[in-house]
Formats: structure tokens, C-alpha cells, sequence
């Protein structure tokens, strides 16, 4: 099978059909097909002209990028020990001119053994092909060399990898990258035993002790201080359990170790294992280098070692997490969460992130994951995500708990969740941090588990935003609600939100297209003024998203707040165009009526009538109204002029309901005949309606001039906006 991103042909990659992709190209001669090999079942046979050195390259150059980096490696089978060996990658231009060469490093295997030999360099500004030189040094004429397994291609270095790929994957040498700084005696060499690609470093001890080769400090690679880091290497042990530790030293801009961070690991013979250290660059840090340091308990113990990294770890975290990596990804240990209900261990054999997750094993009763967050802002809005394997139809829950400075907790919320058994589930739950929490307490928790059940938790995530709601009163006597997080979803998933107050059935919130019911998302922040809300009762509201295939579904409840009413007036609001709305001073009240709806049949020879009757019509009565000034005349009349279905919200107290009305004749009357006097009393004719349907239209208190006044000027005001509906209802900039 090729190489995968392997540019050469497969011929020329593993000679499987004959010796025709690679020419003689000095000192050599005799090139063909031969037998055995490291790749497939043959190889390129070629033998040297005299003791000079034997060059044999590509048939055919291959097209390179300028500027990337290429990597070039072979398999070498040398005619006899000791004999040198390596690899050249020439660039060329469009025209054929060479413009420069890379070398690898020279290599003389102690054994007639087949090793790699490889090289790594930069495309030159003008190159626009490459070709792959083999050099060898024969000590006689007519000596047999063979290569197999060639390789140029771009590097696969890990993702957020600080490190040189040369560092990380040990393909070229070991000298150049890592340094042997204890005890002197030790082997430090490559190996054909990999974890990636082809060859890694091999550690062998002398004796009973510590080892410890380091990152050439020439290559130590800039850090920030701050910055929290992680290193790690896979590893496999010739005897398990030995320890093996990995650390980071870090460096100062003087050049001098100021700090060292370190894990220990025990990992078993016969397998990789990736031996993790994280830690933050303390303050002074500006480089960074890699120490392994295994401890061996006899001579001619042996570790090899391969793709060693160093990455910052929001690099490798989902963008946004704000929680330390390992307790996140559980990648160094599981010290990050503290448990109850079950046993909690290390574990490779289920994984969504990284190398390792959590396994726990429960023990009876509720299984309870916590960790401790801290540094939260009040006000803001923070997401918990919990990713779980489970088993069966369970059901899981995640759970914050918002503490203040004292550590009592303050508020607590948590969502239930469930879905489909033998696939990792992310449940994210919202929240907004209340104004005296200074920590989170966020916590998995399967309730009521029974003793053996296992289940795996990994990549958890603390993050800015999440699906939340904040409600505070606004002009007009409404509440301004403010959704956050409406993408927590997907693109085609819908939005709710309707308002709870207790004792009623939660009603929905009339927005700019009408009821915000199953409504498409265009953005992820929302402000909705809802005028609808009864005054002087605790009022909540709660969004909702919503998958329209039904595999999805997320919630968020508001804290409650209560819109402020006075003693003696009522509302009267438009409940489409909210700008006309009034208070009014309450005079008498109207004494409802309800008409019957009947026909009263006298039939001859009976003494009682047939009735036929239908349902009761709905009440009508008398309003008596008060007002003072001018101003609050031309008010009144503002509202009652369109003639619109009207809101009726009375005090709390009162024994009466809020009501929609139509109102039909009014009369305004004289209190006193004195023509300089402006009170006035009103009776409206009040028939009780049903709710209208629509949307809003303008706001109650937002005026062109409140979004003049909202910026320093007008690219502050349109920030954010994609309409002027947005510029003009504030939900611009968010």
C-alpha cells in the first residue's frame, strides 16, 4: 500500500514492478529489482562503480510548493557495518536549473541491518520541482546497497505542535534534536519500533538509574507566561511499570531554568502510551524545552519514544473552554474532578478527546462528578458541557451551583438528559452567574446507579455563553428580555420562548413576527420586550431551542422578576405598537355583565318554556377613568384613536384579571365647568376580547434618538446590525 501524501509514485516508493523510476547518477550502476525489502516484496538493488560515493535519484522530478517544508526518507540496506549512508532532496526551477540541495545527516549503522536515512527542508522561492537523491559510500567496487520504503512529502506534525517535526517524529536523526544529559553512558539511538511513520528514539540503560535526554536548547521554542502547556511522548517499555517521567523546563530570556514542571507514569510493556505532563509557564518564561526521563532498575533496559509534543493546550481544546486541560480531557490524571458513587480511574478504552477519559464504576447510589470553578464574572452567561458514553436507556444530568465568597451556594440549576446508547453525548446547559457568585460548582451526575454500572466522561467544557435569558423592566411596563446562545444548536434548529407566571399556563411572547413559537434562528442574541406581563406578580420566562426532526432540545428559565404597578392606575397598551400604551388613574370600577345568549320558546299546552341557549357571551361594562393634565387627555386619546384591541392590566390586588378589550363609545367630561380646569373623567365601554394576533411594531421607549445617543457615532450605532429593524430595536452589537 502507498504512503499516504507520499509525492513519488508507487514504483518509485517500493520498486514493486521494476527498477525504471530511479536512474544512476553517479557511481553506480547495475540498478534493478531486487527481492525482500521493508515495504512489499521488493526493493532497488544497486551496486557502487568504485569506492567513491554512489548516487542513484528519481526518473522523473516531482512539483513542489515554494516555501512548504518537505520531508524525504529511505530504507537502507548497507552491503556491510558501518557503511554510510543518506538522503539529498534537490529543488529545481520550472526550467530545469538545480537551485540548491538539502542534506540529510550522515548515518553508519553499527549492524548490516535495514535503517532509515532521512533529510527535511524548505522549498526554495522559485522551486517548482524536487528530486530524491540516495548517497551511500562503498568501500569497494561492484558493492550491493539496497533502498526501499521512499518517502517526499509534506511533514504530519500534530496539530498545535511546538516542536520541530524532526523533535516530535525522530525521522531524520536523534543527535540534532535531543541532547543525552545523564549519565553519559546511556544509549540514546533510533529505532525502527514506531508509533508514527517510521523509526523513534530508543533509550538504553547502562545500569540501574535515572536517564534524562532534553530538547536541544538551540531548538527550545517560545512560550508566554501564563500560558498553560502540555507536553507528552508515547512510550513503550521493554519491562512494564518502570517509571517514566516527562517534564518541561522552562526557560528565562537569559537562557536560565527557572521552573520545571513533571508527571510520572508507569506504562506496561507491549504497547504506546502517552505519558502526559501540563503545566502553566511561570512568570519570566519565554522558551520552553522537553525532558524524558525514564528510571531504569538494571542494565539494558530499554524505552523507545515517538511523536513528542509541545502545544499550548487551547490548541488542542475545543475554542472557548476556559477549564484547565487536564481537567477537561483527563490527560495527565483525574485529580481534576472529585467523585462519589462510584470508582474513578484513567482509562483508554473509551475516548472522545486526546488519549484518556474518565471511567467510573459505581458503587451504589447517585453518581456525583464535581469540580470547582473560579473567577466567574456575575452577569455573565457561562455554558456546561459534559460529554458521556452511557450505558442503556439512562438518563444523566448536569447540574452548576453558583457559590459566593463565604462557598454557600447561591443558585443552583440542572437539566436532564438522554439519547442513544454505544455514541458519546454532549449535554450543554446554560447559565447566567448571579450577582454575589464568585465560584461554580459544576457537576455529572447519574442518579440512583446501580453497583457495576460503567460509564466514561471526557472533554468537558466551561465556557462564555450558552443559552440564557435575562429579563429587567422596561419603559412602557414591560420586561426587556434578552436571549443569548440561540446557536447552541444547529442552523435549522427553532426558537421559543413564552412567559410563566404561577397558577397560569405559560403563554407565548409576542415578537416582531408574532408569537415566538418554533420561530427560525438568525443570530445568536435576541431582545424582546414583552408588554404583555401582568404587573406586581413574580414573572419568569423561559427560551427554548429545538431540533425540528426532534433529536434535540435545549432550555433556559429566567430568574423571576416582577414589573412595578401602582396603587391606583391601570394599563391600557396596544399590544402591537407598544409605543401606545397609557397609565391611567382608575375612578370606579366597571361592574361586568355578562349577557345570556337565548331563545325563550312558549309552546301551547305547556306551562314552561323550551330555552335554547348558547355559551354566555363575554363581560362588558364601564370604565371610569381620571386624568389631570393635558398631556395625559392627548395620551389617552393617542391609544384609544386606532381603535385596536386594547390591554386592560390592573394592580395585584384588585380580584381582577388582566383583559383584553375592545372599547366602543367614550366620553370625556368636565370634572368642574371652569374651562381652565383640564381634569377630565372618562368612560369607556369595555367588551372583553380575545388576544390578538401579530407582532410588535416600534418599541415603548426606543426612539430614533435613544439609537443616535448610543454611540459615539453612527458606525457605533450600526455595529452588529444586519437591518435598520435591528439598529432601531437595540439588538445591534448584542
Amino acid at each position: 500500500m502507498a504512503i499516504a501524501g507520499n509525492l513519488l509514485p508507487p514504483n518509485a516508493e517500493s520498486i514493486e514492478t521494476d527498477a525504471s523510476a530511479w536512474v544512476a547518477v553517479s557511481g553506480a550502476n547495475t540498478l534493478a529489482r531486487g527481492t525482500g525489502g521493508t515495504s512489499g516484496s521488493f526493493c532497488l538493488s544497486f551496486k557502487a562503480t568504485s569506492t567513491a560515493l554512489a548516487q542513484v535519484g528519481l526518473a522523473a522530478r516531482v512539483p513542489v510548493t515554494p516555501g512548504l517544508w518537505y520531508w524525504s526518507c529511505a530504507s537502507i540496506f548497507p552491503p556491510h557495518e558501518w557503511a554510510w549512508s543518506r538522503i539529498l532532496i534537490r529543488w529545481y526551477t520550472a526550467g530545469g536549473t538545480l537551485i540548491s540541495t538539502t542534506e540529510g545527516p550522515r548515518y553508519q549503522p553499527p549492524t548490516r541491518v535495514w535503517h532509515q536515512v532521512g533529510a527535511i527542508g524548505q522549498a526554495p522561492a522559485t522551486a517548482a520541482t524536487a528530486d530524491v537523491v540516495i548517497t551511500a559510500e562503498s568501500t569497494a567496487a561492484n558493492q550491493t546497497w539496497f533502498a526501499d520504503r521512499v518517502f517526499l512529502g509534506l511533514p504530519a506534525t500534530t496539530f498545535g505542535n511546538l516542536l520541530p517535526w524532526n523533535m516530535e517524529s525522530l525521522e531524520i536523526d536523534v543527535e540534532s534534536s535531543w541532547t543525552n544529559i545523564f549519565p553519559d553512558n546511556w544509549g540514546v539511538t533510533k529505532s525502527p519500533t514506531a508509533y508514527s511513520f517510521f523509526q523513534s528514539m530508543l533509550l538504553t540503560s547502562q545500569g540501574a538509574g535515572r536517564a534524562l535526554v532534553i530538547s536541544e536548547s538551540s531548538q527550545a521554542v517560545p512560550v508566554t507566561a501564563g500560558v498553560e502547556y502540555v507536553a507528552y511522548a508515547y512510550v513503550t517499555p521493554g519491562v512494564s511499570y518502570l517509571q517514566q517521567r516527562t517534564q518541561i523546563y522552562w526557560i528565562n530570556a537569559a537562557g536560565a531554568e527557572i521552573g520545571t514542571s513533571s508527571a510520572d507514569w508507569y506504562p506496561p510493556t507491549g504497547q504506546w502510551t502517552r505519558c502526559t505532563v501540563i503545566g502553566v509557564a511561570p512568570p519570566g518564561a519565554v522558551k520552553a524545552r522537553v525532558g524524558l526521563a525514564p528510571l531504569a532498575t538494571a542494565a539494558g533496559q530499554q524505552w523507545a519514544f515517538d511523536r513528542i509534543v509541545l502545544a499550548p493546550t487551547g490548541a488542542l481544546m475545543t475554542a472557548g473552554n476556559i477549564l484547565p486541560y487536564n481537567v477537561s480531557d483527563m490527560e495527565q490524571d483525574v485529580t481534576g474532578w472529585s467523585v462519589t458513587g462510584a470508582d474513578k480511574s484513567q482509562t483508554t478504552e473509551q475516548v472522545l478527546g486526546g488519549a484518556y477519559a474518565m471511567k467510573l464504576v459505581g458503587t451504589g447510589g447517585d453518581v456525583v462528578v464535581t469540580s470547582t470553578v473560579y473567577g466567574v464574572q456575575p452577569g455573565v452567561g457561562y455554558q456546561f458541557v459534559a460529554c458521556t458514553l452511557k450505558p442503556g436507556d439512562r438518563v444523566y444530568q448536569t447540574r452548576i451551583e453558583w457559590l459566593n465568597s463565604a462557598g454557600e451556594p447561591v443558585r443552583t440549576r440542572w437539566q436532564s438528559w438522554a439519547g442513544s446508547t454505544g455514541v458519546w453525548l454532549a449535554g450543554a446547559m446554560g447559565d447566567l452567574a448571579p450577582d454575589d457568585a464568585e465560584t461554580a460548582r459544576i457537576s455529572f451526575i447519574v442518579p440512583n446507579a446501580p453497583v457495576g454500572e460503567v460509564w466514561y466522561f471526557d472533554r468537558a467544557e466551561w465556557r462564555i455563553g450558552g443559552l440564557t435569558a435575562r429579563a429587567v423592566p422596561a419603559g412602557g411596563g414591560g420586561a426587556a428580555v434578552t436571549v443569548r446562545g440561540l446557536t447552541s444548536g444547529g442552523p435549522t434548529w427553532k426558537w421559543s420562548l413564552t412567559r410563566i407566571v404561577a397558577g397560569d399556563t405559560p403563554q407565548p411572547v409576542r415578537g416582531w413576527a408574532g408569537d415566538i413559537t418554533k420561530q427560525s434562528i438568525t443570530g445568536d442574541v435576541a431582545v424582546i420586550t414583552d408588554y404583555e406581563a401582568p404587573l406586581g406578580v413574580d414573572v419568569q420566562w423561559r427560551v427554548t431551542i429545538e431540533n425540528p426532526t426532534g433529536s434535540g432540545r435545549y432550555s433556559y428559565t429566567s430568574d423571576a422578576i416582577s414589573l412595578d404597578s401602582e396603587t391606583l392606575d391601570v394599563w391600557l397598551k396596544d399590544p402591537g405598537l407598544p409605543a401606545r400604551s397609557v397609565r391611567a388613574t382608575v375612578q370606579t370600577l366597571p361592574d361586568w355583565q355578562r349577557s345570556a345568549r337565548q331563545g325563550v320558546n312558549q309552546v301551547r299546552g305547556r306551562s314552561r318554556p323550551i330555552v335554547i341557549s348558547d355559551v354566555r357571551s363575554s363581560r362588558t361594562g364601564s370604565l371610569a377613568l381620571v386624568t389631570h393634565t393635558e398631556s395625559e387627555r392627548d395620551s389617552l386619546w393617542w391609544v384609544l384613536d386606532t381603535g385596536h384591541v386594547l390591554l386592560l392590566q390592573w394592580p395585584p390586588g384588585w380580584g381582577e384579571r388582566d383583559t383584553y378589550v375592545s372599547i366602543g363609545d367614550v366620553t370625556e367630561a368636565h370634572i368642574t365647568e371652569l374651562a381652565e380646569f383640564s381634569d377630565r373623567t372618562w368612560t369607556l365601554a369595555l367588551t372583553e376580547v380575545d388576544r390578538p394576533f401579530g407582532g410588535i411594531v416600534g418599541s415603548a421607549d426606543r426612539t430614533w434618538q435613544t439609537v443616535a445617543e448610543s454611540g459615539a457615532d453612527w458606525s457605533d450605532a450600526l455595529a452588529g446590525a444586519t437591518t435598520w429593524l435591528d439598529v432601531y430595536t437595540g439588538v445591534a452589537g448584542g
